[in-house]
């Protein structure tokens, strides 16, 4: 990946429940359509649990007019605290990693999110013109209604 152009995009939440919910709950890929507007469907062996190092995911994104499939494969699995997938674009090409990283705090559970798409360097300037702006919206969309959807329950 030393050629690519990398666009990274963090975001995090203080969510009201314990820290083992929350990390149930969101390494859960049945859940994900739930709360992340870009997923469309998931599928595979190991959506219906927490899914563990080595298993596989595999999704049906749409950002924006673009749509996609990944399969994730679970690179790291520290349960609560840490949960790491990475995949590569079926249509397209692109890698991508997302880390997830859980703190205990004041009751709850500070949640952070970090999403990392490698690119060829062709595409740097569709990153900033287009790309960057609808993957951050919905990363931001994503934690909020990941939020609503927790606290409620």
């Amino acid at each position: 990946m030393a050629n690519a152009y990398v666009s990274a995009h963090t975001v995090s939440v203080l969510i009201g429940r314990p820290v083992q919910e929350v990390f149930d709950f969101i390494t859960t890929a049945a859940n994900w359509p739930r709360w992340h507007p870009a997923t469309v469907s998931v599928s595979g062996s190991a959506v219906g649990h927490p899914a563990v190092e080595g298993e596989i995911i595999v999704e049906k994104v749409k950002h924006g007019p673009l749509r996609d499939t990944f399969s994730w494969e679970v690179v790291e699995c520290r349960a609560p605290q840490r949960w790491v997938i990475r995949a590569k674009s079926e249509r397209h090409g692109q890698k991508v990693k997302i880390a997830y990283a859980l703190t205990p705090e004041d009751g709850g559970t500070w949640w952070q999110r970090e999403m990392r798409f490698y690119f060829p360097r062709w595409l740097a300037p569709m990153d900033r013109l287009f790309i960057g702006r609808v993957l951050r919206k919905n990363s931001e969309t994503a934690v909020g209604r990941l939020k609503e959807l927790m606290e409620l329950s």
